[in-house]
C-alpha cells in the first residue's frame, strides 16, 4: 500500500477515535442531563399534584371526613393513568400509614420496611428511580407536606413512569444518530477528494521516478490538471530534457573515448575510486588472455589478487595520490603463463579529489621483440648497403682465382711431374672452396637484394606437394618418412609461391638433417579463423635452448659448412607475406614449425601493394 494512502487511512482512524470520544462525551452528558431532567420534570409534576391537592395539604390528614376522601380520591383517580406519566398517587400520614390513595386497597396500610422508612422519612423533596413489579422502571417522587412552622404532618408520594418521562429524551439520540452518520459520511468524502487531488500528482512523480531510474530521460508527467503542481511539473519537464539532451551528449563522448581507448595499440584500464574496474581496451583483453564466458572485471580482479606488486602499486597510487612511471613487473595469469609487463598509472581527478586511475600496461616481451626486429632490420640494411660496394671486390677476385685454377688443372693434364694426383686434389680443393665462397656470397646478395615479387592466388597445398616431389629421393636415401594431412577446405591465399617454396623447403630440409637413423616428416594444413596455417613437424633429435634463441638470427648456424642466414630469409618472406612463422622444440623429441598466412578473403589491397613494393629476398 502506498505511504499516502496509510496516511490518509491512519488520520481517518485517528479522526474517528477523536469522534467516537466525543460522542461517548456527549453521550454521558446526555444521559446525566436527562437524569436531571427527570428528576426536575418528577418535582414539577409533584409540585402541580401538591398545589391540586392544596387544600388537603392545609389540614391534618387523620382528621378528613368521608366526604373530603372520596373527593380528594376522584381527583387523584382523574389524576393517574397506567399509560400517562403519574400512575399512582398516595398522601401518608406522619404515622407511616396511607390514608388516601388512587388505588383505594392500599389505603389502610403502614410502611415497615426500613428501607420505606428511609425513603419517607425527612422535610426534604426526594425523587427515588427504581423497579416497580420488577418489570416496569418508575421515578419515586415523595414530597413532605408541610405545617406552619416547618412541621411535617404528612407525605404526598407519586409513581410516576419513567418511559414516558423519557420518551421527549429518547427522541433526541434518533436526531443525534442520523446526524452523526452524515458527519461522518461527509468527513469520508471529503479526506477521499483531498487525497485524489494529491495522489494524482503522486502517481505522476512516481512514474516519472521509476522511467529515470530505468535511464529514460525522455520521459514527460503528462499532467493536464490546471492546479499548484502545473508549473512545478511543467519546470521538471524542462528539466528532464536538459538532462536528455546532457545524456546524449554523455553518450557521445562516451564512444569517443571508447573508440580512442580501442585505437591505442596498449593495454588500457580504467579503476574507480575504490580499485574497481569501470573501462578497459580490446588489447588488455588479449594481453591477459581474459576467457570468453568470463567478464573481465572479474579476470582482472584475480589477477590483482594473484600478484601482490600490481596491487601494492595501485594501492600505493591511490594512497599516496602519485603517478607511477614505468614499473617493470612479471604478471602471473591464472592459466599459469606470466607477462612481462611495464605498469603506468595516470590519477584522475574530479574537484581536486581522486576519483579514479588510469592504468596503461605495455608487453616488454613485445616491446623487446620489436627492439630485436629493428635490430634485424638494422643489420639488414647495412648488408644491403654494403653489398653493392663490397660485390666487385669480392666475386671478381673469386672469379679469377675459379677461372684460374681450371686453366692450371687442364695444364697439368699434359704434364708429367711427381705427385701428381696430390696437386689434383688440391687443385679440386682449392676450386671447391672457391664454389663454396661463391655460393655462400650468392646467398648474401639475395638477402639484400630486392627482387621482384610474382604475387597469385595460390593454392598452399600444391606448393607443399611440389616440395614433397623435390625432397622424396633424399627422404628414401636417409630412411625418412613423410606424411601428410592437408585439409580439403583450404581457401587460397595471396603471395608467391617459389618464395614460399624455399620457406618450406628450408624448414624441411633443415628436419631431413635433425634426423639420424630413420624418422618421419609430418606436413599438415588447416584454417585457424581468418589464417592458413600449415605445421611440418620431425621426430628428431630437436633443438637445444641456446639455438632456439638465436634460430633466426642472422649468421647464426650449427652446421660447419652452413652460411646462418636460411632462416633469417625464411622469416623475411612470411613477414613480407603478412604472416607470422613459430616453432616449438624440445631436445630428444623433435621440432614443429607453425606458419600463420592470412586467407585470400582476408589479404587487403594494401597488403598486396606492400608485398610489390617489399624487399622480398628469394
Amino acid at each position: 500500500m502506498k505511504t499516502v494512502y496509510k496516511r490518509i487511512i491512519l488520520t481517518l482512524i485517528l479522526f474517528i477515535m477523536i469522534l467516537t470520544f466525543a460522542g461517548v462525551l456527549i453521550y454521558n452528558t446526555y444521559q446525566d442531563l436527562g437524569k436531571d431532567l427527570i428528576r426536575r420534570t418528577a418535582l414539577l409534576i409533584g409540585d402541580s399534584v401538591s398545589d391540586i391537592l392544596a387544600n388537603a395539604a392545609d389540614k391534618d390528614l387523620e382528621s378528613l371526613t368521608p366526604g373530603e376522601k372520596r373527593r380528594l380520591r376522584r381527583l387523584m383517580r382523574s389524576l393517574t393513568s397506567e399509560e400517562g406519566n403519574i400512575i399512582h398517587i398516595l398522601l401518608i400520614s406522619d404515622k407511616m400509614r396511607i390514608l388516601l390513595s388512587s388505588d383505594r386497597a392500599v389505603e389502610g396500610r403502614e410502611y415497615t420496611s426500613p428501607e420505606e422508612l428511609k425513603n419517607l422519612q425527612g422535610n426534604q423533596p426526594k425523587v427515588i428511580t427504581k423497579t416497580w413489579d420488577d418489570s416496569i422502571r418508575v421515578v419515586d417522587v415523595i414530597l413532605p407536606l408541610m405545617r406552619e412552622k416547618n412541621a411535617v404532618h404528612g407525605y404526598l408520594r407519586l409513581v410516576l413512569s419513567q418511559k414516558e418521562i423519557q420518551n421527549v429524551f429518547g427522541d433526541m439520540f434518533y436526531i443525534f444518530v442520523p446526524i452523526g452518520l452524515v458527519m461522518l459520511l461527509l468527513i469520508g468524502f471529503s479526506i477521499y477528494f483531498i487525497s485524489r487531488a494529491y495522489t494524482k500528482p503522486l502517481e505522476s512523480i512516481e512514474a516519472m521516478a521509476e522511467n529515470i531510474a530505468q535511464g529514460d530521460y525522455s520521459y514527460r508527467i503528462n499532467y493536464e490538471r490546471k492546479d499548484e503542481f502545473t508549473d512545478t511539473f511543467s519546470r521538471i519537464d524542462k528539466s528532464l530534457e536538459q538532462v536528455n539532451v546532457m545524456k546524449e551528449s554523455y553518450k557521445k563522448t562516451e564512444k569517443r573515448i571508447h573508440a580512442l581507448m580501442q585505437a591505442v595499440d596498449e593495454s588500457i584500464i580504467l579503476l574507480d575510486a575504490g580499485g574497481d574496474v569501470v573501462g578497459y581496451n580490446e588489447v588488455a583483453v588479449e594481453l591477459f588472455q581474459c576467457p570468453v564466458e568470463m567478464l573481465f572485471e572479474s579476470h582482472f580482479h584475480q589477477i590483482k589478487q594473484m600478484n601482490t606488486e600490481l596491487q601494492a602499486l595501485v594501492e600505493r597510487s591511490f594512497k599516496n595520490e602519485q603517478n607511477a612511471f614505468g614499473h617493470e613487473l612479471n604478471l602471473w595469469l591464472p592459466d599459469g603463463r606470466n607477462v612481462l609487463a611495464r605498469v603506468t598509472t595516470f590519477l584522475l581527478r574530479e574537484e581536486n579529489a581522486v576519483s579514479g586511475m588510469l592504468l596503461t600496461i605495455k608487453d616488454q616481451k613485445l616491446l623487446n621483440e620489436l627492439q630485436n626486429n629493428l635490430q634485424r632490420s638494422m643489420k639488414f640494411g647495412v648488408i644491403a648497403s654494403l653489398a653493392s660496394s663490397i660485390s666487385h671486390e669480392i666475386k671478381n677476385p673469386l672469379s679469377s682465382m675459379a677461372i684460374h685454377a681450371e686453366i692450371l688443372n687442364m695444364r697439368l693434364e699434359d704434364v708429367e711431374i711427381e705427385n701428381k694426383e696430390a696437386l689434383n686434389k688440391s687443385l679440386d680443393v682449392l676450386q671447391n672452396e672457391v664454389k663454396r665462397l661463391n655460393r655462400i656470397i650468392n646467398q648474401f646478395f639475395n638477402l639484400a637484394r630486392i627482387k621482384k615479387t610474382d604475387l597469385n592466388a595460390i593454392n598452399i597445398n600444391a606448393v607443399l606437394e611440389d616440395v614433397i616431389t623435390l625432397v622424396s629421393q633424399q627422404a628414401i636415401e636417409r630412411n625418412i618418412k613423410i606424411d601428410t594431412d592437408f585439409s580439403d577446405g583450404i581457401e587460397k591465399i595471396y603471395g608467391d609461391p617459389d618464395q614460399l617454396k624455399q620457406v618450406f623447403l628450408n624448414i624441411v630440409l633443415n628436419a631431413f638433417q635433425a634426423i639420424h637413423n630413420g624418422g618421419t616428416v609430418t606436413m599438415g594444413t588447416q584454417m585457424n579463423g581468418a589464417h592458413l596455417e600449415v605445421r611440418i613437424k620431425d621426430d628428431g633429435c630437436g633443438m637445444t635452448p641456446e639455438v632456439q634463441e638465436r634460430l633466426f638470427e642472422l649468421y647464426f648456424t650449427t652446421k660447419h659448412d652452413g652460411g646462418g642466414i636460411g632462416m633469417a630469409i625464411c622469416r623475411n618472406i612470411i613477414e613480407a607475406h603478412d604472416g607470422e612463422i613459430e616453432f616449438e622444440s624440445r631436445e630428444g623429441a623433435g621440432t614443429t614449425f607453425r606458419i600463420s598466412l592470412p586467407r585470400i578473403s582476408h589479404t587487403t589491397q594494401l597488403h598486396i601493394n606492400a608485398l610489390r613494393r617489399t624487399a622480398m629476398k628469394a
